[in-house]
């Protein structure tokens, strides 16, 4: 049974909340993470009066990261379904004095209150393995993007997903308790080019990368140390076996014989017409 945790934010304690939002922001500092980012970015040619909207943005890593450029004349958007995320986009852009140039808000990514064609640019960064309906959110961008505007579509494959220290049957059971438990739609990244046949979309580019680390690691210990807890918090394994297996991949990373690995994906496309 999947029980994402961005779909269930609302119903965490400060402490859940602050994982989520640690770990968003971990991950948007992360060199390869970043270099991910800035490689679609860059293929999306935004020019300076464009109207850019990030749907789902979390703690609006990539709203202001683009903030943060001087070539923008529009404020930049996010929105997100969560109060508490939509509070730390809003606290950080503040904290980095980019706030004039950012708009955050909070609502529901599947049915936005923006009208058609309103932005030139939609970005889903990391969303739609999260969201109930992965087909409505993209087909809300298709909407709300002008005829010929862009949308990208960046996520994880997470159903590629490997978590290793050595100990295969553990392994394999820990890493699908925390999928299930943070990762509603794991193979989505495989379904995108027939959904976007349904909604009006052009694919024009399709970009590969594998995020993987081999004895020294970092990315994935962070994402074992924000999500195990996310697991016995389910009730999806038990938690001396939980714990005793992040015990496990903490001593893998310290003797440099551990692994982690995950692909992600990013589609690049435009709306017909």
């Amino acid at each position: 049974m999947t029980r994402d945790i961005f779909q269930m934010i609302g119903s965490l304690d400060s402490d859940g909340v602050q994982r989520v939002v640690d770990r968003l922001e971990y991950r948007g500092r992360d060199e390869a993470f970043v270099t991910m980012r800035e490689e679609y970015l860059s293929r999306l040619e935004i020019v300076p009066e464009a109207r850019i909207l990030d749907l789902g943005c979390g703690t609006g890593v990539v709203a202001r990261a683009l903030a943060t450029r001087d070539t923008f004349h529009q404020p930049i958007v996010g929105v997100d379904f969560s109060e508490d995320l939509v509070a730390a986009a809003t606290r950080f852009a503040t904290e980095e004095g980019i706030d004039e140039r950012v708009e955050f808000r909070v609502g529901d990514a599947s049915a936005l209150e923006d009208s058609d064609t309103t932005f030139d640019i939609v970005i889903l960064h990391t969303v739609v393995s999260h969201v109930p309906d992965p087909v409505a959110v993209i087909s809300e961008a298709s909407r709300v993007v002008r005829p010929g505007g862009a949308v990208a579509i960046f996520d994880g494959d997470y159903a590629s997903l490997s978590l290793a220290t050595g100990e295969h049957e553990g392994d394999s059971e820990m890493v699908q308790a925390i999928l299930s438990a943070v990762v509603a739609n794991p193979y989505v990244m495989r379904q995108v080019p027939s959904i976007l046949q349904e909604v009006g979309l052009d694919l024009e580019g399709f970009m590969a990368n594998v995020l993987a680390e081999a004895g020294e690691v970092a990315f994935f210990l962070n994402l074992a140390e924000s999500y195990v807890s996310m697991a016995i918090r389910a009730q999806l394994m038990p938690e001396d076996k939980a714990r005793e297996w992040l015990n496990l991949y903490r001593r893998s990373v310290l003797s440099k014989s551990s692994f982690g690995s995950c692909n992600y994906y990013t589609y690049l496309t435009r709306r017909v017409g």
